[in-house]
Order: C-alpha cells, then structure tokens, then sequence
C-alpha cells in the first residue's frame, strides 16, 4: 500500500466565490480522494476552515502580471516545512476530484509538445505569454519542451520542486509555468491528457456539463465557468460539509438547490425566501402559516432559481 501524502493548497485573496472553490475542493477530497494524509494551505485562510495546517504567505508580485511566480513563492515556502511529505499533490482551489482516485498514484500529464504549437496559439491569452517564455526558455536550455500545465492536481518532491526552481528565474517579468519547468527538466514520464480531465472554462448548462464531465476524473475551472449550472453540479456531487469546514457557507444556490432536495420544510422554506428574494406583500402570505396553497405557491417561487439549469 502506497504512504500517505500530503497536499498543498496555494491560495490567494482574488476568490469570486467567498472562497468556496476551496470549501468544495476539500469536500471532493473527502468523498473521493483515496492515500492523503494532511492538508497544507499556503498563503490566505479562509476563516471556515479548519483541521488543515495553514502557512501564511503574501504574494509577493502582481499577481495580474506573474501569478507563476506567487504560487512558485508559496510551494517553495511549504517544500521548506520539514514535516511536509516528501511527495505530496500540488492543488488550486479550483481542482475538484470526480471519480475516485488514489493520490500517489496521479498520473503525471502533458498537453503535447510546445514546439509544434501553431504562431495562433502563442498570441491569444496573455497567460499563453508566459508559456511561450517557459517554451524558449526550455528551448535555449536543451531541454524537452512537453507542456505539462493541465489545471489539475500535479504530483511533486519537495527536494526536487526547490533544486529545479533554483535553476530558473522565475521572478522576473512575467514569469515561467512552474508546472512545465518541473516536468521538462526532470523529463516526468507522463500520459499525453485526453479525457483524465475536463475543464470549465465558459457557461454550460446544466446538461451540457454533465456530458462534458462525464469520462473525466479531474474537473478545473475558472471564474468565467463558475455560473449556477456548476455551483449546481457542485452542491448535488457534494452536499455534505466536510471535516475541514467549522461552518456551513451561505450562499443564495446552495442553501435553496438543498432546501428543494430535502423534505421541503415550510418554515425553513419562508426563512429561505425571506433571506434572498423580494416581495413584502407574498412574505406577509407565507408568515400567515401553511397551506397546501401556499406550500405550492412557495415552492414554485423557490423552484425558479434554477430556471436556468435546465
């Protein structure tokens, strides 16, 4: 049976979601991430959490310019922890784990070989910049120049992570992928990505995405993805609070997507409505007490938020 490892959380304060990327990453660890041991978070600490190890971190450049660099800074700070496993997962906030796995036994995965990328390709996200500057870099080092940046939790040694790095200039300009420089310069035998892992990063609906995500092990996604069809998928995939949440979160589709998939009670539902819609005259109705009229008229106001799911 293979040790138990570790995984590192790297995390800055730019959450869209009240930080519950990380809320509903830890929960998919829970349910399907088998041979983890402790959870380290490097850099901000959301206020829910707990029974993690937090290692507080700024970032140190501009994180709209090198945000490579900040997560380079902040996993170089935990390869320092000497209580860190050797071996441990690299994770984002925004990885969630669909299907069961076994954490030391990711494959390591690569997106093609840079070199045979189109002049198109080099010149449409400014991230892209920054991988086209690792690309010749690696390039002008002799070295191979597979991309191994895939948004999906990464294994690495935290005594290789630092003598790589160390190797490199990662802090200028507008940085170098830390993922392609660690894989290339230690040529990690990796499965070209196919299905392993799907991303999100435009609005699906809710039926879209389930047959996007469906062969994929790995979900990643980013703030333009995380519309109400997602935070839907989410919430139904992982409705329970894991051990590493001391509160439960408020937000207006989870607190009713779970209202809607429990017994429906009618006081609870009011106190829902109340919170998050409007109307002063229909709150009135529904304090009055329970109908089957009422019940009726409240879950259908409810009901509507998912409008767009469907």
């Amino acid at each position: 049976m293979e040790t138990p490892i570790d995984l590192v959380y790297v995390l800055g304060t730019g959450s869209k979601w009240n930080n519950n990327e990380i809320r509903f990453s830890l929960r998919s660890v829970q349910k399907n991430l088998k041979g983890y041991r402790n959870i380290y978070v490097v850099g901000a600490r959301p206020a829910f959490l707990q029974n993690v190890i937090h290692a507080p971190a700024e970032d140190v450049f501009d994180p709209a310019v090198n945000a490579d660099g900040n997560m380079t800074y902040k996993l170089l700070m935990a390869c320092k922890i000497p209580y860190l496993s050797d071996n441990f997962l690299f994770m984002n906030d925004d990885f969630v784990f669909i299907k069961p796995v076994v954490a030391a036994e990711i494959p390591w995965m690569h997106k093609g070989d840079m070199k045979d990328r189109p002049a198109q390709f080099w010149k449409e996200q400014f991230y892209r910049h920054r991988l086209r500057r690792t690309f010749e870099t690696l390039r002008d080092r002799m070295q191979t120049t597979l991309q191994y940046d895939y948004h999906a939790p990464m294994l690495m040694n935290k005594h290789r992570f630092a003598e790589v790095m160390g190797q490199y200039d990662y802090a200028e300009g507008i940085g170098l992928t830390f993922r392609s420089i660690y894989g290339n310069t230690l040529k990690l035998d990796a499965e070209h990505l196919t299905d392993q892992k799907r991303t999100v990063y435009v609005k699906y609906n809710y039926q879209e995405l389930l047959k996007r995500l469906e062969p994929a092990t790995f979900l990643g996604y980013n703030d333009a993805g995380l519309c109400k069809s997602l935070i839907y998928f989410l919430i139904r995939n992982f409705p329970e609070r894991s051990e590493f949440e001391k509160t439960d979160m408020e937000d207006r589709t989870v607190e009713i997507t779970l209202w809607l998939d429990s017994d429906r009670d009618f006081t609870e539902g009011v106190r829902l409505f109340k919170k998050y819609m409007h109307g002063v005259n229909i709150i009135k109705m529904f304090e009055t007490g329970e109908t089957p009229s009422m019940r009726k008229k409240l879950e259908y106001k409810l009901e509507r938020i998912h409008d767009d799911l469907k």
